[in-house]
């Protein structure tokens, strides 16, 4: 489809420029993305039918692709995520870290990545950031084994980088079927690039931070990550503020609301 000129796009519904512009922002992703691949190396694509019919054959297979009214258990998760193929982390990971805690928690955590250590246990926060988080959890009244912990990137590089965003949206498909497992009542995502790879939000954190999101129906409540209170201890102040905020939620039962509160 050709792009309507420029001087005929006032006569366009409003719905219909924020498709356009969501349309340009994927196609130039999409144009960056392959540029990239250029420059490592990759030839190309293979579309054969081959690769067609394994593509296909991804939904077929996948024991956690069902009607939406199928409840999703945590166990069927774990075991699609055990096969995973759908980044090239599969080929280069020294580990996986799927997550940890009950499985029926009202609360749930969401960090990005596995810090170093994570890979040896098996867990997720396992070293001075887990630690951090266990004095916070206990803060609340809480344990770690009341919550649920999890990474929305669930590899452990070899390189000791941290994943990209393609990366991030590639492990989404598994962190979804997480959430929608567990059914928390709130979800605490730690940092700027956690809370962009559930919430898929392009609002600037400062201004999401500290502000209940939706994602399905289940409040998020985005605060800083677990490595910047290492860094900055002043920033401990207003996470712990973060922190009432979800208490208070969960004794009131965690009424959702819509859009961005307090």
């Amino acid at each position: 489809m050709i792009a309507p000129d420029a001087e005929y796009r006032g006569f366009y519904p409003e719905s219909m420029k924020t498709k356009a512009n969501e349309l340009d922002a994927v196609v130039s992703e999409i144009q960056q993305y392959l540029g990239f691949l250029k420059t490592v190396g990759c030839p190309g694509v293979d579309l054969g039918q081959k690769s067609i019919d394994i593509i296909r054959s991804w939904e077929k297979t996948d024991p956690i692709v069902a009607e939406r009214s199928v409840p999703v258990s945590l166990s069927a998760v774990f075991d699609a995520f055990l096969q995973c193929r759908r980044c090239g982390l599969a080929d280069t990971k020294m580990a996986s870290v799927f997550g940890a805690g009950a499985e029926n928690a009202q609360l749930m955590f969401i960090g990005f990545a596995p810090e170093k250590g994570d890979e040896i246990t098996g867990r997720p926060y396992t070293g001075k950031e887990g630690a951090l988080l266990t004095r916070i959890i206990e803060a609340m009244g809480l344990d770690r084994n009341s919550v649920y912990i999890s990474h929305a990137v669930k590899c452990f590089l070899q390189e000791g980088r941290l994943p990209g965003k393609w990366e991030a949206r590639a492990c989404r498909y598994y962190l979804v079927r997480q959430v929608q497992a567990i059914k928390p009542s709130v979800i605490c995502v730690l940092g700027e690039t956690a809370a962009s790879a559930l919430l898929r939000s392009h609002m600037p954190f400062e201004r999401i931070r500290g502000k209940f999101q939706d994602f399905e129906g289940i409040l998020v409540m985005p605060t800083y990550d677990l490595a910047h209170l290492l860094a900055e201890p002043s920033a401990k102040r207003p996470v712990w503020e973060d922190m009432q905020k979800i208490m208070k939620k969960l004794d009131s039962g965690g009424n959702t609301p819509r859009g961005g509160t307090s």
